[in-house]
């Protein structure tokens, strides 16, 4: 009976998180996205948490810039008390950050952008970098919490410094 209560909390858990992802920092359209969420949750629903991770590895594999995989995923390993694979999950999330926000604050990229007279261009680049901030300070987030609840507690005031860092930048 645990296990039924654990899945089901799980899959609420997971469905409330995509939901809110979706208001903060929405995936651009696509069926696949959806399609992948849909089997983790089908799979969470009927205690196959091996198939849900692997529907999700497989999609962050296809595309690594899918950070809402990597949280979701991390979550599935948190749930399952595989607190190991959630922290190295999430360092993937967060790596994948912050190479994207390199490659945004490149210089070269910023001249390439500066010399294109065009506001809708500017706009989405400064979402796109926005919206990479929103996830690294999530990823940063959750990393502290798996963190702490391992012990880590130097490796959780490291990312909390760091989230509090970028704030006053």
């Amino acid at each position: 009976m645990r296990g039924d209560c654990t899945c089901i909390e799980l899959a609420t858990r997971l469905r409330t998180m995509n939901r809110v992802l979706n208001c903060i920092v929405p995936d651009p359209p696509g069926e696949a996205v959806a399609e992948t969420i849909e089997l983790t949750l089908e799979a969470v629903g009927r205690h196959e948490m091996t198939q849900a991770v692997a529907v999700l590895e497989e999609a962050v594999q296809a595309n690594p810039f899918w950070l809402r995989g990597y949280l979701l995923l991390g979550t599935i390993y948190q749930y399952e008390q595989k607190v190991e694979q959630a922290i190295a999950t999430t360092e993937k999330g967060l790596a994948t950050c912050a190479s994207g926000l390199r490659l945004f604050n490149a210089q070269t990229w910023r001249e390439t952008v500066e010399g294109i007279n065009d506001g809708a261009v500017h706009n989405r680049i400064r979402k796109n970098t926005e919206r990479l901030q929103q996830y690294e300070r999530m990823f940063r987030h959750r990393l502290a919490t798996l963190e702490i609840w391992c012990g880590s507690f130097d490796e959780a005031i490291e990312q909390l410094s760091a989230i509090e860092d970028e704030h006053w930048a």
